[in-house]
C-alpha cells in the first residue's frame, strides 16, 4: 500500500491525523517494537543518506521510521488497532535540525559542483554527524572559499523551493543527482545556487541554515570527505570549543591567543625532562648491571618504566660480562612486563617460544637476542625461566 507521504507537501508541518492499516509485532536489537503502517505519514522515513525523523502516535514512542517501496513504517514502542484514527506529532527540533544540516549541505556541494566541477558521491546525516564525500582533492585554500561562500549564501537568505516536475521536461532540466532514478522525480532549487534531486525536507530559504561551519575535511577514495555542521548544532559546537578553549587557557594560565605557543613550550620542556630522566635511569640501571660479578653466569633483572632502548643497552652490556642467559623486565603484576633477552651460549628464540607456550607471551628473535611482552607476575616469570 502506498503511504501518502505528508513531509512532501509541508516540510513545516508538526503534526496529523492518520488511520492505521497494520500493526505487528516486531523484534529489533532484542527489543519489542510495533511496526506500524499508516494510511498517511508526515514521519520522514531514513532514505538519500538520512536519518529518520522520530516523535511520537498518540502516547506511543516512535523510534525509527523506515520505506519499503511506497510504505512508510513507523517502528513505535506501543501497538494499535487496525483502522483506529492516531494523532501524530514528530519531534520538531530533531526535524529542523536535519532540514538545516540537509540545506547546508545542498549549499555546499551545489557550490563545489558549479566552481570546481565537483561531484557529489555521498553523504550522511545523523543526528551527530553530517559528512558529504566529493570526488576530487579539495586544497584547504577551497574548502574555506567554498565554506565562505556557502554563508554569503546563507546570509542573502535565498528562497529554496521543493517540486516535481512534468517527467516530459525532467530530460531537459540540469540537475544533479547522486544516482539513476525511476520514477518521478523531486528537485530541490535554490536559485542561483543549487539544483538536485532530493526525498528529504528542507528549510524554506536559505537564512533559515544560520551558518554553517566546516569542522573538518580530510582525503577520502581519490576525492575528498567533508565534515560540516549547521545551525544550531553550529552553535553547539561552537560553545563546546570555546568552553574546552577557555579551560585550557586558565589551565595554562596565558592568553587565549597565547595557548599554542604554552604548549609547545610545555611539550619541548616535557622531551628535555624525558631525556634528563632516562639518562638518570640508565645511569641507575648500568651502576646495577656493574655492581653484579662476572663469575655469575644468568643474570634477571626487574624494573619499572624502562623503555625498549634502554633494556637493550642493558641487555648487551650484561652479555658482555655473563656467559649465561640475561634477562631485563620492565612492568609490574598487574600490567605485564616488556623483556629482552640475550645470551652468547643460549639460544634466545627458543627461550622466548618457551616462554609464548607457558606464559602466553608474545614477541620473538634471534639466537643471540630476543623481546616481548608477557602478562605473568614475576614469580611466574622466574619459575619458568
Amino acid at each position: 500500500m502506498k503511504t501518502i507521504a505528508l513531509y512532501d507537501e509541508d516540510a513545516f508541518a508538526k503534526d496529523f491525523t492518520a488511520k492505521v492499516i497494520s500493526c505487528d509485532e516486531a523484534i529489533i536489537d532484542d527489543q519489542k517494537l510495533y511496526k506500524v503502517v499508516l494510511d498517511k505519514s508526515l514521519f520522514f522515513p531514513e532514505q538519500g543518506g538520512q536519518t529518520s525523523d522520530i516523535g511520537h502516535l498518540d502516547d506511543h514512542q516512535v523510534v525509527d521510521v523506515q520505506i519499503e517501496g511506497d510504505t512508510v513504517y513507523h517502528y513505535c514502542k506501543g501497538g494499535f488497532l487496525i483502522g483506529e484514527e492516531v494523532h501524530g506529532v514528530i519531534d520538531w527540533n530533531h526535524r529542523f535540525s536535519n532540514m538545516q544540516q540537509h540545506t547546508g549541505e545542498h549549499i555546499f556541494t551545489g557550490l563545489a559542483h558549479n566552481e570546481y566541477g565537483a561531484e557529489n558521491v555521498g553523504f550522511h546525516l545523523s543526528d551527530n554527524t553530517a559528512t558529504l564525500d566529493l570526488n576530487i582533492e579539495f586544497s584547504e585554500d577551497m574548502v574555506e572559499h567554498i565554506e565562505r561562500r556557502a554563508n554569503e549564501i546563507i546570509a542573502a537568505d535565498v528562497a529554496i523551493k521543493a517540486y516535481y516536475p512534468k517527467q516530459e521536461l525532467l530530460g531537459a532540466i540540469a540537475y544533479r543527482s547522486k544516482k539513476e532514478i525511476d520514477g518521478p522525480v523531486r528537485l530541490v532549487e535554490i536559485e542561483g545556487v543549487d539544483l538536485c534531486a532530493c526525498c528529504a525536507p528542507h528549510v524554506k530559504s536559505t537564512g533559515q541554515v544560520g551558518m554553517l561551519k566546516v569542522v573538518s575535511h580530510e582525503k577520502y577514495k581519490g576525492g575528498t570527505r567533508i565534515y560540516i555542521l549547521c545551525g544550531l548544532r553550529a552553535l553547539d559546537d561552537y560553545n563546546r570549543r570555546m568552553k574546552l578553549l577557555a579551560k585550557a587557557y586558565r589551565t595554562l594560565s596565558c592568553k587565549e591567543d597565547e595557548v599554542p605557543d604554552k604548549i609547545i613550550s610545555l611539550m619541548d620542556e616535557g622531551k628535555q625532562l624525558k631525556y634528563r630522566i632516562n639518562d638518570i635511569k640508565s645511569g641507575i640501571l648500568m651502576n646495577q648491571i656493574e655492581s653484579y660479578p662476572s663469575e655469575v653466569s644468568d643474570i634477571t633483572i626487574f624494573s619499572e618504566d624502562l623503555d625498549a632502548k634502554l633494556m637493550r643497552d642493558g641487555v648487551n652490556a650484561l652479555v658482555e660480562k655473563h656467559d649465561g642467559l640475561c634477562c631485563i623486565f620492565s612492568g609490574n603484576d598487574e600490567e605485564g612486563y616488556n623483556f629482552v633477552i640475550g645470551s652468547k651460549t643460549r639460544d634466545c628464540a627458543a627461550i622466548a617460544a618457551g616462554m609464548r607456550e607457558l606464559l602466553g607471551a608474545k614477541g620473538g628473535g634471534s639466537k643471540q637476542m630476543a623481546q616481548g611482552s608477557v602478562a605473568a607476575t614475576r614469580n611466574e616469570i622466574e619459575r619458568t625461566m
